[in-house]
């Protein structure tokens, strides 16, 4: 039988293209693809070109097309594809840039992670928390600045300081735990160096937009004890780090 008379019933054509016979049934319920035959019992038959129709539903629906351009688009090839594929296009950029938030978001969390002994799901928790109401304090606009900054920021460097950051704050912590007076030399070296790495991570973070500086201070005023508790270290280090960096300057 030449390949153009060939007929499918319905449990051939899904084995052949891998597809379900549940796919199949919708397709033909929303027209998209109508057997062009039906056996003596009501059964659907499928023809060669109900079958290079269903080849090009398969390749449109790999990238990604929705059901209803496929369906504008097949329908006719006089028909100007240009405005589903920008639809489409349009919604794949917006699914990177969210899948990008999440590589960066997952990529923080990861870091903070790693900078505890011992860490855990509520601490995980804690974490997610804290960054979704910092992220309440910024506008769209400064957060695109951020996102912006971040992709041209340098990580390696930003990684050194960071473990350097998380050093200072075991190794204060280890002393208050100690009894060491926030006076003591070592403790006044660590809170200075604490103070030019804060100073750093903020002159990076904000650029120098007045804007955003004024939206980090007040989140380090209002929700600071929740970032140092969530991050692994309890408000009295800071405190502690604070009162050695203030005996240091008198």
């Amino acid at each position: 039988m030449d390949v153009s008379e060939r007929r499918w019933k319905i449990g051939e054509l899904a084995k052949a293209t891998g597809l379900t016979v549940r796919t199949l049934h919708h397709y033909d319920e929303i027209e998209l693809l109508r057997p062009s035959a039906r056996s003596e019992a009501g059964h659907r038959i499928y023809t060669a070109a109900d079958v290079r129709r269903l080849y090009r539903i398969i390749s449109l629906r790999q990238l990604g097309f929705p059901l209803a351009d496929i369906t504008s688009m097949i329908e006719s090839d006089d028909a100007d594809p240009r405005a589903a594929v920008r639809r489409h296009l349009d919604a794949v950029e917006a699914q990177i840039e969210l899948q990008q938030e999440l590589r960066e978001r997952l990529g923080a969390i990861l870091g903070v992670l790693d900078d505890s002994e011992e860490p855990s799901t509520g601490q995980l928790l804690e974490i997610m928390e804290v960054m979704m109401e910092v992220e309440k304090y910024y506008t769209p606009e400064q957060r695109e600045q951020i996102k912006k900054r971040g992709e041209e920021a340098d990580w390696d460097e930003i990684e050194r300081h960071q473990k350097e950051w998380s050093q200072i704050l075991e190794d204060a912590e280890a002393a208050m735990k100690a009894g060491t007076p926030a006076t003591d030399a070592q403790v006044q070296e660590l809170a200075r160096r604490y103070d030019e790495l804060g100073k750093w991570f903020s002159a990076g973070f904000t650029g120098g937009d007045p804007g955003l500086k004024e939206s980090l201070n007040r989140v380090w005023a209002e929700k600071g004890d929740e970032l140092n508790a969530a991050y692994g270290r309890g408000p009295e280090v800071n405190e502690y780090l604070n009162q050695a960096l203030e005996a240091s300057t008198k």
